[in-house]
């Protein structure tokens, strides 16, 4: 896969959701970000991987409603196929489950446990970060792995950040009412973050002066309608 890539930028809306993504190269323009973005819903499948394709044939798919969002990270511009084939992995393997039938912190984990194989396969110790979030109809469950983060802001107007060193999951229900996923390199700043959640996406490469970083950065944005 080449490594210089170009700006990605999208919507996408559901019945329940608005989703909002973009990601900016910067000036390095090296691939580090995987934004992976899949609504199903009666058969319908809208899907989009960043540096990646993923082969529908043969796979059965759900006729229940599925929103999950995904944003992996190599941690450096060597581990840019780790986080390709974790990616690729867990989306294609998130495809094949009906999250509104089963939890879906159980789905998560076992398609995390296989991007993990995939991932390790000819990597050594190098790992990938990880922020994914999972709607069935309006229920909520996050997940942050090696450092992913994620914002959520709840119905009361506070927002809550969501983190993990490690492997962690957040169940909220439907107590939330807009949620961000930025990449490490994101300027996300505490006082911006509800500005970020109703700004124009393509106002915010200007506004936070994404082109100017040295790296890539990514935002995957998701309110709820």
């Amino acid at each position: 896969m080449a490594s210089e890539k170009q700006q990605i930028i999208g919507t996408v809306r559901s019945q329940d959701l608005s989703v909002s993504w973009i990601s900016e190269p910067g000036i390095n323009r090296n691939d580090t970000d995987r934004v992976c973005i899949l609504m199903m819903a009666n058969g319908q499948v809208r899907l989009t991987m960043q540096s990646a394709t993923l082969n529908l044939k043969g796979m059965r798919l759900t006729k229940g409603h599925i929103c999950v969002f995904a944003l992996f990270e190599a941690f450096d511009h060597e581990s840019t196929e780790v986080a390709d084939r974790a990616s690729e992995t867990f989306m294609n393997n998130m495809m094949r489950y009906d999250i509104t039938k089963k939890p879906a912190e159980k789905v998560i984990r076992k398609c995390l446990s296989l991007a993990d194989k995939a991932a390790a396969k000819g990597s050594g110790d190098k790992k990938y970060g990880a922020s994914i979030a999972a709607f069935a109809a309006k229920e909520f469950t996050g997940c942050c792995v090696n450092g992913g983060r994620m914002f959520i802001q709840q119905e009361d107007g506070s927002v809550m950040k969501f983190t993990s060193s490690s492997n962690e999951f957040l169940l909220l229900g439907d107590i939330w009412k807009n949620v961000i996923m930025p990449s490490k390199s994101y300027p996300l700043q505490d006082n911006n973050i509800k500005d970020d959640m109703r700004c124009p996406i393509g106002d915010i490469v200007t506004k936070r002066g994404l082109k100017e970083l040295l790296d890539t950065s990514s935002l995957i944005r998701v309110q709820r309608l």
